[in-house]
């Protein structure tokens, strides 16, 4: 169906995600039908499949922007998707389990340093370029040995004075 190794592999996690839903709902409804907790599976693990098929959508897209070229800026958007999913996330479980502690801040706030100063290092951080006299510099020479031929084992000489009779 697909050639790819990629699509291939997406299309995989995309059946263990629903199969794996489709469990967690059944073992729920069978068990406990009182307490629906199936749906944080659900919200949790599609957000794992959602930064999966953004990732892989920057990567196949045609297109000729940075952020379709530069496999930095490509791991920068995957990074930023998957962080405001995740805080969004984080946010509506906040608000439906503890409305009067705003816990998921401090991982915003955590999480989203990480993902700025990333950012800052794809975008605004200037390469390091070599000095001038670098290129004129000979190179280290390799020291090449031609490989020694492997060592045989000499052959056994059959001793016919040591031979059984056959009974």
């Amino acid at each position: 169906m697909f050639k790819d190794l990629s699509m291939r592999i997406f299309l995989l996690h995309l059946v263990a995600f629903v199969v794996g839903t489709a469990i967690c709902v059944a073992i729920n409804l069978w068990f406990k039908p009182g307490t629906l907790w199936w749906p944080w599976v659900l919200i949790g693990w599609g957000v794992a499949v959602a930064v999966h098929a953004f990732a892989l959508l920057l990567r196949k897209t045609r297109r000729r922007e940075r952020i379709f070229i530069d496999r930095k800026a490509r791991a920068f958007a995957a990074h930023l998707f998957a962080y405001v999913a995740v805080v969004l996330v984080l946010l509506f479980v906040n608000v439906v389990l503890t409305p009067k502690i705003w816990w998921f801040s401090w991982v915003a706030l955590g999480w989203g340093i990480g993902v700025a100063f990333q950012g800052w290092c794809t975008f605004f951080k200037t390469r390091r370029t070599l000095p001038a006299n670098a290129s004129q510099q000979p190179e280290a020479r390799r020291i090449e040995r031609k490989p020694e031929p492997p060592q045989r084992k000499p052959a056994r000489k059959r001793n016919p004075s040591k031979r059984t009779p056959k009974a």
